[in-house]
């Protein structure tokens, strides 16, 4: 993968060009494409109460994310790195919350309790709603500074963490990228999953009814796709080309490029007779 310049810093305007030119290229996973929505939304010609509703679900998927970019930095590569991302990887795929846990570091899951498990299984849901294929590159880097300061605004590390764990992959004109925080104890490696503040958690449950308002109208507006539209979509998203098919709804339909992201994800996950 080459080198890719990312950083929270700067104009909407530049972090607009930059995830568009991302999403034209990529335009695979749905946390990738919830941050380039957001984006995007500040400049769109969206209502007041739109507006409100999308950056309602898009914060909170960034929040989720971690809203960082994973800047390319001197890689290194060992032997225990390959089998704990084999080992992240295979639960990933098998969406196994168990497995998952058993590589998170124990004060990250003493975050977890009764009254926010919502929170963190509604992440998991997000993060592998689409499987890591294989074929996948993996590199371990030092800690960026500025990705965990903005991580640290919407949630805090219980451990500070050594590393970032960087796994890419491609299907066809799709690919897509995980970071994941990761630190050394006793010579075991393990992930550093950050933990939600209060804050953090009360925003999540205050934006609860918009996040699901606009799900269901992107699932209705997903449902409307008419023939022979609908069969084309489907045929480009087999081929693995989601950027297209999004262009090509955007164009048909006239929604902004943020709802068509959220459209074709919708139609993309539709159970297939």
């Amino acid at each position: 993968m080459g080198r890719r310049r990312c950083g929270r810093g700067g104009s909407v305007e530049r972090q607009r060009i930059t995830s568009q030119r991302r999403e034209v290229a990529r335009g695979s996973r749905l946390l990738h494409d919830a941050t380039l929505a957001c984006t995007l939304s500040v400049g769109g010609e969206i209502g007041a109460m739109d507006f409100a509703k999308r950056w309602a679900v898009c914060l909170f998927l960034m929040s989720l994310s971690g809203a960082w970019c994973a800047c390319a930095q001197s890689p290194t590569t060992q032997a225990d790195v390959k089998v704990f991302v084999a080992q992240y990887i295979a639960a990933f795929n098998a969406k196994d919350a168990a497995r998952i846990n058993s590589l998170s570091h124990p004060k990250s899951l003493a975050c977890i309790t009764p009254e926010n498990k919502s929170y963190y299984d509604d992440a998991l849901a997000v993060r592998w709603r689409d499987p890591i294929p294989a074929g996948y590159t993996f590199k371990i880097s030092p800690v960026n500074e500025n990705n965990l300061k903005g991580i640290e605004q919407s949630v805090r590390f219980p451990v500070r963490p050594d590393q970032e764990l960087q796994i890419d992959y491609q299907v066809g004109d799709d690919s897509g990228s995980i970071v994941i925080f990761v630190v050394r104890e006793n010579g075991r490696l393990f992930e550093d999953s950050p933990c939600a503040t209060d804050q953090s958690l009360k925003k999540y449950r205050d934006e609860a009814p918009a996040r699901q308002e606009l799900a269901a109208h992107n699932k209705a507006l997903a449902a409307e796709i008419k023939e022979p539209l609908r069969s084309q979509l489907i045929a480009l998203l087999r081929e693995h080309k989601t950027g297209e098919a999004t262009k090509r709804y955007k164009e048909a339909s006239g929604q902004d490029y943020g709802t068509s992201i959220f459209v074709i994800d919708e139609l993309a996950h539709e159970p297939r007779q």
